[in-house]
Order: structure tokens, then sequence, then C-alpha cells
């Protein structure tokens, strides 16, 4: 699996863009989204506040709350 957080402007439903943090792992991404079994990470979760500042603590990434939305997109490889 892919694992890419999608930003979408809040007024859009189109992704402003897409970063890879499959680098993560699955252990990782399950405990930050609260899943408690990595192998369920097939679905496409939205990034919380909390989350983002976790992801923000593991990753370069910056995110903007107030006028972006965040899911967590895995895909297939």
């Amino acid at each position: 699996m892919i694992y890419r957080i999608a930003q979408y402007h809040k007024d859009e439903d189109f992704t402003d863009d897409r970063w890879d943090v499959t680098h993560l792992g699955e252990q990782t991404l399950a405990k930050v989204f609260n899943i408690s079994n990595p192998d369920h990470l097939g679905d496409t979760y939205p990034v919380t506040g909390e989350q983002a500042a976790r992801l923000a603590a593991l990753t370069d990434l910056v995110f903007d709350l107030d006028t972006y939305e965040y899911y967590l997109e895995p895909t297939a490889d």
C-alpha cells in the first residue's frame, strides 16, 4: 500500500496536493489514526487537529486546518 495525505481546499472537491507518508509505516499510521489493526488501513480517513499535530511532528508537513481539509488516502501500489 501507498499512504498519502491529501489536501483539499474546504470549498472545493479537488485535491490541491498530496504527500506520500508511506515511510511512516502501517504501525505508526494505525497509531496516529487510532486504528487497532494496521491491516484495516484500507479506507480514507479525515485528519483531525490532533492527528495533524502528530503527523507534523513525524514529518515536515505543515497543516492549515482553517483553510484545508486533509485525508489519509491509501492506494494499492
